[in-house]
């Protein structure tokens, strides 16, 4: 994904295990974050943060961390998060809040969450807003499946079932 970053964004990146992620950061938080991808160059590109400054900050390091953390199934406490929702509609922003109230080790459909979101009928628009998830997988859109089936993943349904998994969410 390509983000338009703020003017007062750096980056970070973290390698672990082979595998690297990359956060934009502003003065107002966390603008976005990538899934762990297997290059650096890879990383940067899904956030769009191949031409910012880059930090090693440590509070930015911690929260790439945690992106790791979400992806590999453990339990990670988002609640002192502060996410940069700049560019976002009210709606979109309401339905990733929403997303945030997701247990791990559950699934909600779409519609559910679009109704958890105060918008009830808006399953399509739900979906949209999970295809675009710049948070991914701080915001959890990997727990949010279609009514039939899983629906759709960036890194593709095997990715979005190994999550799902590892968090209990389905057993094998």
């Amino acid at each position: 994904m390509m983000v338009t970053s703020p003017s007062d964004a750096h980056v970070a990146v973290m390698e672990r295990g082979g595998l690297y992620v990359a956060g934009v950061f502003t003065s107002r938080g966390l603008y976005a974050t990538s899934l762990p991808r297997r290059s650096r160059e890879e990383a940067l590109t899904a956030v769009g943060g191949q031409n910012l400054p880059e930090s090693t900050s440590s509070s930015d390091l911690v929260l790439l961390e945690a992106v790791f953390d979400v992806f590999e199934g453990r339990p990670v406490d988002l609640s002192s998060i502060r996410f940069d929702y700049s560019g976002l509609t009210e709606r979109q922003r309401a339905v990733i809040e929403a997303t945030l109230r997701i247990p791990r080790g559950q699934t909600v459909t779409y519609g559910q969450l679009a109704s958890m979101a105060g918008m009830p009928n808006a399953a399509r628009f739900v979906g949209n807003v999970m295809a675009t998830n710049r948070f991914a997988p701080l915001v959890p859109c990997h727990r949010v499946i279609s009514a039939n089936g899983f629906g759709g993943y960036g890194l593709g349904i095997d990715t979005k079932v190994a999550l799902l998994k590892r968090e209990g969410a389905l057993r094998d």
